[in-house]
């Protein structure tokens, strides 16, 4: 498998939106698919030749970075120790 970087290193997503976005590719003309995070001026992850297995893979990191981000939540609800 490979990825490729065509844009920045680090993308503060904060709040969002993340969306998907289907169309035809503006350099080949096939049907494309993305994953889009942020505004109009966010990025965008192309999916088109991504196998089932690798958008499986990516399901599951999301899912480990949610629940890595509720125990951040819960830890800032703990009380503070001196």
């Amino acid at each position: 498998m490979t990825a490729k970087l065509t844009g920045g290193v680090t993308f503060l997503l904060d709040d969002g939106p993340i969306r998907t976005r289907y169309g035809r590719s503006e350099f080949t003309g096939k049907p494309t698919a993305w994953l889009a995070l942020g505004d109009s001026d966010g990025i965008e992850i192309s999916v088109t030749d991504s196998s089932a297995e690798t958008l499986a893979q990516l399901e599951e990191a999301v899912a480990e970075l949610r629940a890595w981000a509720k125990r951040q939540e819960r830890l800032a609800a703990l009380p503070e120790v001196a």
